[in-house]
């Protein structure tokens, strides 16, 4: 078992805990990330697309983000962008935020040209570069 897609999936659709651990202590280190864009005009959640999500102190958040320098190729660029939302937590039982304890979550999406035209190719050519 060398990747997540091969491992089987409980009743309740969840990889087991056993088999997530042996494809993450087998993965190759460093592979490139070419994370599935939100498309530009997309509508309603984003829950299902390609993103990462990060919970608990912003120290903690800093921690894991500090590893995550790839994604930033992904900002500022003619063809995609980052969607970034970091708040605090809210506790659902009584409504009250949770002081020092936030949710993060990045999601790549495509940046919209506003028509066709030379910006559409300089963005598809910019999609070219960031997926080869």
């Amino acid at each position: 078992m060398k990747k997540l897609n091969e491992c089987k999936l409980s009743p309740s659709g969840g990889i087991v805990k056993n088999d997530f651990l042996t494809v993450w202590h087998n993965i190759d280190e460093n592979k490139p990330l070419r994370p599935e864009y939100i498309s530009y005009g997309h509508k309603g959640s984003t829950i299902d697309e390609d993103g990462i999500r990060i919970c608990g102190s912003l120290g903690f958040i800093e921690s894991v983000i500090s590893r995550l320098g790839d994604l930033l190729k992904f900002e500022n660029n003619d063809a995609t962008r980052l969607n970034v939302a970091c708040s605090e937590i809210t506790d659902k039982e009584t409504g009250k935020r949770m002081t020092g304890k936030f949710r993060c979550s990045i999601q790549v999406h495509e940046r919209g040209t506003g028509g066709l035209g030379i910006l559409e190719k300089m963005k598809r050519q910019k999609l070219q570069q960031l997926y080869a």
